[in-house]
């Protein structure tokens, strides 16, 4: 039995393959840069001039709240875009041993774990698929006709450009045809695109921890079967036990590639959500307590609100799945006939159970573990900053 490589990826692998960033080995000049180009673009047409905007305005403070709160997510994809670049090589590594796990003849017992990580991988990507379409649409439509960026300034400066989806102050003139065209058509694309990322690319990497999952669920398997006939064969015995602690050793290169490539980002996200959580929060009450809120607009702020939860939450089960399933490898030898091994071949099973006291661990930039609690922290900062905006504010 075996799992087909494709189901297991879901709609991550069609929909970064439709943005041209599914990892994999390029020929051409603007393949092997094209997350570069990318991030060079967000930094250019969003995040700079957004910043510059945002120093014309920054003494409004609904305004500036309202800019913020989306410029955090930029950053994030900017950073993501940046390791899809510098990691590309090792993102193709393991993708290509994903691969080749799942290409594994299996039994009906080892299936079982395998197909259960599978499919909850694959039902979080159609869930991220179904959010990204959802944001792309409200965010399209509340941030062009109803000017959702630019609803609060109050008296907006000449310089700014108020009519893109985004506020931007711009060196050059944009009310010509040419430079107004070429500037929307940017920002659409860049916005599009970074929402793709922001979304999607933490679908895949949740789909990967999960597969981790699977494999620590089959090498506890292994470990509770031995004993028995194999403990009667003494060189069939060092053979099973080779071959488990060579695919442990690779599951945890696994673990600790995904975890320099993805620390910083997942830091940033951890910052990110927590201000975003708070500024949109708020964002909703102003619009509400205004009189403003239209359906798009609240629409907008739910969906990518909750889009950029859910993927932080997902990261965090992830992690705490990996924990657990990794703990759960040291208590796993336990479960099999050890006590009909030799004592030299019993002590040689210590190795994989001192893996209790030192679990996988997926972490933000070393600053903290990827854990549900790390969630409700997250949650509970995120609250205690949102009281202390209604009161600076007079709400």
């Amino acid at each position: 039995m075996r799992i087909d490589f494709d189901y297991s990826c879901g709609w991550n692998k069609f929909l970064l393959n439709l943005g041209g960033f599914w990892p994999k080995r390029q020929s051409s000049f603007i393949g092997k840069h094209w997350p570069l180009i990318n991030a060079a673009l967000v930094f250019v047409v969003i995040i700079i001039p957004r910043f510059a905007a945002m120093s014309l305005f920054w003494n409004e403070v609904d305004a500036f709240v309202q800019s913020f709160t989306t410029q955090l997510a930029f950053m994030s994809v900017f950073f993501k875009l940046i390791v899809l670049q510098l990691g590309n090589q090792v993102l193709v590594d393991l993708t290509s041993m994903m691969e080749a796990n799942l290409s594994v003849e299996l039994t009906k017992q080892q299936y079982a774990p395998v197909f259960k990580a599978a499919k909850f991988g694959r039902t979080i990507s159609t869930i991220v698929a179904l959010s990204f379409v959802c944001v792309v649409i409200t965010g399209v439509i509340s941030l062009k006709l109803y000017h959702l960026d630019s609803l609060y300034i109050k008296n907006p400066d000449p310089r700014l450009s108020v009519d893109f989806f985004f506020v931007a102050y711009m060196p050059f003139d944009t009310t010509n045809i040419v430079s107004y065209a070429t500037i929307f058509l940017l920002q659409l694309y860049v916005s599009v695109m970074s929402t793709g990322i922001h979304l999607i690319l933490d679908s895949f990497v949740v789909m990967l921890i999960l597969h981790v999952c699977g494999q620590l669920e089959l090498i506890q398997l292994s470990l509770t079967q031995l004993g028995g006939n194999v403990a009667q064969d003494r060189k069939r015995f060092q053979a099973v036990l080779k071959s488990i602690v060579r695919k442990h050793q690779s599951v945890c290169q696994f673990v600790n590639d995904l975890e320099k490539l993805f620390n910083f980002p997942w830091f940033v996200e951890l910052v990110s959500c927590t201000l975003m959580f708070c500024f949109q929060g708020y964002n909703v009450l102003k619009l509400l307590h205004n009189d403003q809120s239209g359906v798009f607009q609240i629409g907008f702020i739910i969906f990518s609100t909750f889009g950029i939860l859910t993927q932080f939450l997902l990261n965090c089960w992830a992690g705490e799945c990996l924990i657990s399933q990794s703990s759960k490898v040291g208590y796993a030898f336990y479960c099999s006939k050890w006590y009909e091994l030799r004592p030299s071949e019993a002590r040689s099973l210590m190795i994989m159970g001192f893996q209790k006291t030192r679990p996988l661990k997926l972490s933000a930039w070393k600053f903290s573990t990827l854990s549900v609690k790390l969630f409700l922290q997250v949650m509970k900062t995120s609250f205690s900053y949102l009281s202390v905006l209604l009161v600076v504010t007079d709400f």
